[in-house]
């Protein structure tokens, strides 16, 4: 009885936790990140703003779940982009990679910005997660490295090793870094896409298109 009960409780909590992100995330794309208030989350999740607090802290917070998703999603979409695309070159893979893992930045900017804002007030607070940890950062980092690797063994001028070159453009390409990127030197995204991919040897867009990669199907 007691079983049956905190597995109807759990599931009652995944589907409220849905319904407010579901909303948050309405309401963000609608009036901006910044824009929106936790009173005007609850209010239009019909939960008490004690209530939302007690599961999110703060905005961040928040933001952070509504992100963990959206990460799940896009290491599932390129799980199932790389296997149903086995005969397409190593190259070619790795590019929509790299330029879809961009796509994600640019799209979640807002997200990240207050993220990384709260993180910086409370990065040294136990329980702070650990990027490098994470199953995105473990997941990216075998992917690139498989496929680099691969490019390695076609006989690619690539001569570093596949993983610490994984981790380093992970790192390069991590949100504060990206951004910093394109506000110093005024870089355009697809700029930026193709200098990565030039840092791995592979063929670049010169038409100089600011243009999101495309969803695998």
């Amino acid at each position: 009885m007691t079983s049956l009960r905190t597995r109807t409780e759990r599931k009652d909590a995944a589907e409220h936790r849905k319904l407010i992100l579901s909303i948050a995330e309405s309401l963000f794309t609608e009036y901006g990140v910044d824009e929106v208030s936790m009173h005007q989350i609850a209010k239009t999740a019909g939960v008490g703003q004690g209530t939302l607090y007690r599961r999110y802290a703060h905005k961040g917070d928040l933001c952070m779940d509504i992100l963990q998703d959206f990460s799940q999603d896009f290491i599932a979409r390129a799980r199932q982009f790389l296997s149903d695309n086995e005969g397409l070159t190593p190259e070619e893979r790795l590019g929509w990679l790299l330029d879809s893992w961009i796509d994600m930045i640019e799209q979640k900017s807002d997200l990240i910005a207050v993220i990384e804002a709260h993180q910086h007030k409370t990065k040294v607070e136990a329980g702070a997660v650990n990027f490098f940890q994470s199953e995105l950062y473990l997941t990216l980092r075998a992917f690139i490295s498989s496929l680099l690797s691969d490019i390695a063994a076609r006989g690619s001028q690539l001569t570093a090793d596949p993983d610490i070159s994984a981790h380093a453009l992970i790192c390069s390409m991590a949100p504060a870094g990206y951004f910093h990127l394109k506000r110093e030197y005024g870089c355009t995204t697809q700029e930026l896409k193709n200098n990565y991919r030039r840092m791995c040897q592979l063929p670049v867009d010169t038409s100089d298109r600011d243009e999101a990669a495309p969803t695998p199907g």
